[in-house]
This record gives structure tokens, sequence and C-alpha cells, in this order.
């Protein structure tokens, strides 16, 4: 279904039945991404995806500046409101970890549970944007194609699995190119909050899930985010290596922090 934020068009998918779980994917990724990875737990959850403005079958946008944390977590409100659900576990991985974690903090009531999965910003930015925004002009460039292979090879280079590396390409190839780039040079430049506070005044369970060795994914970022909440806690493995080469490793440590 479309759902309208923003003078913009969102694909939102639903499935799954249970307690309504949200999840807003990373950048570059979109909804069929979230449902590979979160279909284990579609049996306990009615998991709600969207692709992100800018993303796969989302309204394409070209303006940098609509790539805003802000607006962006204001789409999450959007989806929620056109499916009628006041309240419900809330999370999402890298960018999406970030708009859901504005979303949270903006509009506590509506939040049930809060997931960040490979948080990439918090009060400091992303200490990779130059290499991300490398990638989009390496895209602008030479294609999409060219781009997702090139992050293809960087992965397998770091243990990632020939299969799991060649999702990128799967997935990359779906959006508009100057959307894809325009979003990859405005996303990395994101800085949330002067510091932790809004994080720590959220009264809501916390669950973080990180791993190591990778940049742009900083572990650091993900234990002070847990640290700082409340209620909050975490779950790591040593690197993305470690989840691609076990199949249902995600679902399996995401559900740990989901609630009861």
């Amino acid at each position: 279904m479309k759902v309208s934020s923003d003078g913009l068009e969102l694909q939102v998918e639903a499935f799954g039945e249970g307690r309504p779980f949200l999840f807003a994917h990373s950048l570059g990724g979109c909804r069929h991404q979230v449902r590979r990875m979160l279909e284990p737990l579609a049996r306990e959850f009615r998991i709600i995806t969207f692709d992100q403005r800018g993303h796969c079958g989302s309204t394409p946008v070209t303006d940098p500046a609509l790539y805003d944390p802000q607006r962006m977590a204001a789409d999450v409100g959007a989806v929620l409101d056109a499916l009628g659900i006041a309240q419900a576990i809330v999370g999402g991985e890298s960018m999406g970890a970030a708009t859901t974690l504005l979303f949270a903090t903006t509009n506590p009531k509506r939040v049930q549970h809060l997931v960040q999965v490979a948080p990439t910003v918090g009060d400091e930015p992303n200490p990779s944007e130059q290499t991300i925004v490398a990638i989009a002009d390496f895209a602008a460039k030479y294609g999409l194609d060219a781009a997702a292979d090139a992050v293809a090879l960087a992965s397998m280079s770091l243990g990632i699995p020939r299969e799991a590396a060649g999702l990128v390409t799967e997935i990359w190839i779906h959006h508009r190119l100057d959307s894809f780039v325009a979003a990859n040079r405005a996303v990395p430049h994101w800085v949330l909050f002067e510091d932790l506070a809004p994080v720590a005044a959220l009264k809501v369970p916390v669950g973080v899930l990180a791993w190591g060795n990778d940049p742009s994914r900083p572990l650091p970022l993900a234990r002070r985010l847990a640290s700082a909440a409340r209620r909050g806690r975490i779950e790591t493995v040593d690197s993305l290596a470690e989840l691609a080469r076990t199949p249902g490793l995600y679902a399996k440590l995401l559900r740990r922090l989901l609630p009861e």
C-alpha cells in the first residue's frame, strides 16, 4: 500500500500476526530486505516496514535537504497513522535506527519498546561520513551496478559470504540513481542531538543490537546509547560477517531485545 507523508508517497508492507512492530531499513536498503531478515519473527509480531523516502518503491527524492531526520521521523508516524496503530514496538537499522530513535524521543507515547540495530549517529556525526559520500560520488559517475559491485567486493574481503554480499547489488539496482546519490550525500552528515539526554529521558525499554569491525556503524556509539537509556540493554556479535554466515542469527538476537 501507498501512504502519503510530507507530500511524498511511501511504499508500505505489513506481514505476520501479533503485536505491531514497525522496522525501518538502513541507508540504501528497502522493505524487501527487512522482510528477508525479520520473517522468522512473523509468527509473533505483525511487522510493518516501508521504503523510506527516496528509496526503492517510495517517491524518489533528489533534494538532499528533504533527507532531514526530523521529517523522516515524521514519516514513521504517518505510516502508523495510515494503519490505524496508536502505539507499536518501533525500531530500525542504521539510518532506520536514527529515524525511529527521533520518532521515539518526539512521540514517546506512541512507542511501546524501541530497538536500535547498528546505530550510525547520535550526538556526533558518523565517523565514515566521507566514505559514504564517496560511494555516492562513485555511483553518480559509474552507475549503481558498479557501486554495488564495489561494495559487495569490499564486503567479501571482510569475510561476508558471496551470496550475502551480492544482496547489495540486488537491492541497490531497484533505486533511482539520482535519488540514491542524494540520500547518500545527505544522511551521513546527520547529528541528532547535542547530547544523549533525549535517550536518557525515554521511559520505554531500549534494545540495541550491534557488531564490531564496522566503522560506519560504530560499536562504541551502540554501547553509549544502551548505557544512556534508563532501561537499555545490548546484544553484540564480533562482526557483520558473523551475522551473514549464520542464517537466522539476526532475527534470533533481535528477538532477545523484544518484549515477551
